[in-house]
């Protein structure tokens, strides 16, 4: 494990009358996108953008959770309905109809877009359930090799899927899979730590997650060229990263004595 890397700026995300904030993507404009709670304890989608945000919710769904954002503004996520937790695409002011996955009886979540507009996420069709990519319509499954529960988080213009799996003794580990080639690398494990979480990346394959340690504090890191770099966020005792941009720009989740916030920084990478 590499030395410490500590955020360069740090920007708060504000959004009036929310009691909790998630951020969950960024992309190469600074556009964070994610869900906020307000005060009567209903959950909505945001864009944020340039310290104001716009908030999103799909028509007569019960929740809206805003997932990832590519670089043409194409967002993908999740909703609850009263049956059902579906995937949608929101395009240029439109909502799609919900993602289903073929067979899938209540589970299809849109966890990653990239900019060529495939999708990568999870569903629970028999027999087990898993992980998808998609394109053009067209869904293709994805499982690691002897793993179970695995989940696609997130996806670059390369086809870089990234996502994590449980083994048989119930460890979590973290893997990339190469659609373009339709392999998975060796996966990744954090010492003395027994879940990690690759949770995106960006077009460089600059990882964002983090590794969660005996007593659930997460500790976040940016994993490049083969090397993992702890990052460190002034006052945090846990933070997650959840988005990564071409740009150097993190988003994400930390807690501090003052409570749970959601940020912007910039990384040095």
């Amino acid at each position: 494990m590499a030395s410490n890397v500590s955020v360069l700026s740090i920007e708060l995300l504000k959004i009036p009358g929310a009691t909790q904030i998630t951020a969950n993507a960024i992309n190469d404009r600074s556009q964070v996108v994610g869900q906020f709670t307000d005060a009567n304890g209903s959950p909505h989608g945001f864009i944020y953008e340039d310290e104001s945000f716009c908030q999103l919710d799909y028509p007569n769904a019960r929740a809206t959770n805003i997932l990832d954002i590519n670089n043409h503004g194409q967002i993908v996520g999740m909703i609850v309905t009263a049956t059902a937790t579906l995937g949608f695409i929101y395009d240029r002011g439109s909502f799609s109809s919900p993602l289903v996955y073929p067979g899938s009886t209540n589970l299809t979540i849109a966890n990653g877009i990239n900019d060529r507009g495939e999708i990568v996420g999870v569903h629970d069709a028999p027999p087990q359930g898993g992980s998808f990519y998609c394109a053009l319509g067209i869904y293709k499954f994805i499982s690691y090799p002897g793993g179970q529960g695995t989940s696609a988080q997130r996806i670059n213009n390369s086809r870089e899927i990234i996502g994590d799996f449980s083994d048989a003794a119930g460890s979590t580990h973290s893997f990339v899979y190469l659609e373009n080639v339709g392999t998975f690398t060796p996966p990744l494990n954090c010492v003395n730590a027994p879940v990690i979480a690759f949770r995106d990346v960006n077009n460089a394959g600059q990882i964002a997650g983090g590794c969660v340690d005996a007593q659930t504090i997460e500790h976040p890191f940016i994993y490049a060229d083969g090397t993992m770099y702890p990052v460190l966020i002034p006052g945090a005792s846990s933070a997650s990263i959840n988005g990564i941009n071409d740009r150097g720009q993190i988003a994400g989740n930390f807690q501090s004595s003052t409570g749970a916030q959601a940020f912007i920084a910039a990384v040095p990478f």
